[in-house]
């Protein structure tokens, strides 16, 4: 890709959790004025709503929030190894899916769940709220924030990224 930190997010489907956390991140990043230093990117480990928007619902949840989710759902490939830095899946069994296809410890070194940067850092899954209903939906965005932001607050940490302007 480029000299950018380099983020791929994925869930299931491709189409609540991860298109979230992708723009959700993609919005604080926006609004920190980080642009330059990150890519995102969010795919599924299951193939059958590849080319779809996110779902309806959690567009709504999001919009409903001042976050737009342009993702289109793709399925996760071996490929993308090689292409990001890290590896952000939504729950144990889309970790053992994508750990399934790594090639190396390299790769493995890259995958952790999303919720390793909740404020408890408990590493609990993400629900996912596609069978429930709306609130379903609205637990899963406060949950998604708070992960992504603290993940973000980490990266800048870690990199030493300049936020004064």
């Amino acid at each position: 890709m480029s000299n950018k930190i380099n983020i791929l997010f994925v869930c299931l489907g491709n189409i609540c959790r991860s298109p979230l956390a992708d723009g959700l991140m993609v919005h604080a990043i926006e609004q920190r004025g980080l642009d330059i230093y990150f890519s995102i990117d969010s795919a599924g480990t299951y193939a059958g709503h590849a080319g779809n928007r996110a779902d309806e619902r959690m567009r709504r949840t999001a919009s409903s929030h001042g976050v737009e989710l342009h993702s289109i759902a793709r399925q996760f490939v071996k490929a993308d190894f090689d292409l990001f830095d890290h590896i952000v899946v939504m729950d144990d069994s889309n970790y053992s899916n994508v750990e399934r296809l790594a090639k190396n410890d390299n790769d493995r070194n890259k995958i952790f769940k999303l919720r390793s940067y909740d404020n408890q850092q408990s590493n609990k899954d993400v629900d996912d709220p596609y069978y429930g209903g709306m609130q379903g939906f609205e637990n899963c965005f406060s949950v998604v924030n708070e992960s992504v932001n603290n993940f973000l607050d980490f990266l800048v940490h870690e990199n030493q990224i300049n936020t004064n302007k």
